[in-house]
């Protein structure tokens, strides 16, 4: 019966497409455990920077007369570029593209922020919140790409802790000398690096195991 001999084959052809989409997915997963674990220190060292840079936007408007927008605007573009180089140490696609995203999204944030080309159009605080709001999109995107491995809820939590501070740069929150919106951002900027920071040390063993269980 050519038919059924045509039926079979077809769902044979189906289940081998559908069994290698499956293979490309948990190998896709194995390549980015393996990033992390020959780049741990790398990621530590992205880490620490971004927590240093939420601690400065935390601090230096608080200390300083300077503008809380440009503190902001300064740190997210010094930690954007630095995610922009850190790409093009990522091979495998999604995470070059990941790195890449946040580093531009960061980048161009920043230089938005200060130089504030759209003042009487939209405020300041509302464009920090659509930079962080996309960033934390980013994040939890990524998160579910990579919610196999160990860890990976740490960036879900990052990218949950940035909508959050999105929100709150929308909010008319009682802002003073030493409660800025770029306390907010430099917030969200904390949270990201620890999740660097715990990632990294989980994948600093000579194994990393691909999947959570």
């Amino acid at each position: 019966m050519p038919h059924a001999r045509t039926g079979n084959s077809y769902l044979a052809g189906f289940g081998s497409d559908d069994m290698n989409s499956g293979k490309d997915r948990d190998d896709d997963r194995g390549f980015i455990a393996a990033s992390f674990r020959s780049h741990w220190l790398l990621f530590i060292l992205v880490g620490g920077l971004l927590i240093v840079a939420g601690g400065v936007a935390i601090a230096v408007p608080a200390v300083s007369s300077l503008a809380p927008n440009e503190v902001l605007g300064l740190v997210l573009m010094f930690v954007g570029i630095v995610q922009i180089t850190q790409s093009a140490k990522m091979r495998r696609e999604s995470l070059f593209v990941w790195h890449l995203a946040l580093g531009l999204l960061a980048a161009i944030g920043g230089v938005l922020i200060r130089l504030d080309p759209f003042a009487g159009i939209v405020t300041i605080t509302l464009l920090m919140a659509i930079v962080f709001s996309v960033h934390g999109l980013t994040q939890i995107a990524f998160a579910a790409k990579v919610r196999s491995l160990k860890g990976w809820f740490w960036f879900l939590a990052s990218g949950c802790i940035a909508l959050l501070a999105a929100g709150l740069l929308v909010m008319k929150l009682p802002y003073d000398h030493s409660f800025t919106p770029a306390t907010v951002g430099g917030i969200s900027l904390l949270f990201a690096g620890c999740a660097y920071v715990a990632v990294a040390l989980r994948a600093r063993g000579p194994r990393m195991s691909v999947l959570t269980g």
